[in-house]
């Protein structure tokens, strides 16, 4: 079973990168200027592909392609309506504590765009520097916290959910399908889904500013060596994260002109 997915995550004014989600520059690096995301979605939607839910009877067809937005900014309403004009269906992961905070989705946000079709989804709780070192009680509250949060504002259960940071383990996949969840993305750029447990894990590929809407296409539809060159970078980078985590975070920052 292969499908190919796409992470976004906020949608900004140029000039105003803290309007919506997480702030400083590396958050920033991730959130896109208005008129560059129209351009994605017009070039998606012109695909020939397309968008539906993940738990949708024929998701996984040839031919379809998945949309994510994580952190809940609070963008996502309108970047929602991008999505409706073009019939497309947005996956919008949450950050649970975030909810009606500066910058962040309210519960009337999640209520409508749930009520549009669209997939509401955990992000975790509070979207730890790095969930897969911490204990067990810890991980396991994140997601129960942040599903029961969901769940609470939408009256259905949660199914959906990304890994915050891209620290995939088996003990945080586990640890999140032990609350309910069903499709787990991660942040690893393939399109083979895999099974673990009762749920299945899902690769995407991440769009950053400065990533055109040819970008996009090429991810969704496999064009050209934009899957291979992402897949390389991400691989190169694995025994940073997994071996050497602090500094590969101080040196991420850093990198962006962060503190």
């Amino acid at each position: 079973m292969n499908i190919a997915s796409l992470m976004y995550h906020d949608v900004v004014t140029a000039g105003e990168d803290d309007e919506s989600g997480f702030p400083g520059p590396s958050a920033a690096s991730y959130k896109l200027l208005w008129p560059q995301y129209e351009a994605h979605v017009g070039r998606l939607a012109a695909s020939g592909l397309r968008f539906p839910r993940v738990d949708a009877a024929d998701a996984f067809a040839p031919g379809h392609c998945l949309l994510t937005f994580d952190d809940g900014g609070a963008s996502s309403l309108a970047a929602a309506r991008v999505l409706d004009a073009h019939g497309m269906t947005g996956h919008f992961l949450i950050t649970g504590v975030r909810i009606g905070t500066p910058g962040f989705v309210s519960e009337a946000d999640l209520r409508a765009l749930a009520a549009t079709g669209h997939v509401i989804g955990s992000h975790s709780h509070t979207h730890p520097v790095d969930i897969s070192r911490l204990s067990a009680a810890a991980m396991a509250a994140e997601w129960r916290d942040s599903v029961h949060r969901l769940a609470d504002v939408l009256g259905a259960p949660i199914e959906v959910a990304s890994i915050p940071g891209g620290f995939y383990t088996r003990e945080v996949a586990a640890s999140a399908f032990a609350s309910g969840i069903r499709y787990l993305f991660t942040s690893e750029p393939i399109t083979a889904v895999a099974r673990q447990g009762q749920g299945l894990l899902i690769g995407r590929y991440a769009l950053q500013r400065g990533m055109g809407p040819e970008a996009a296409a090429a991810f969704a539809q496999g064009t050209g060596t934009a899957r291979q060159r992402q897949w390389l970078l991400w691989t190169l980078k694995k025994p940073a994260k997994r071996w050497a985590r602090p500094a590969y975070q101080w040196l991420r920052r850093h990198s962006f002109g962060g503190t």
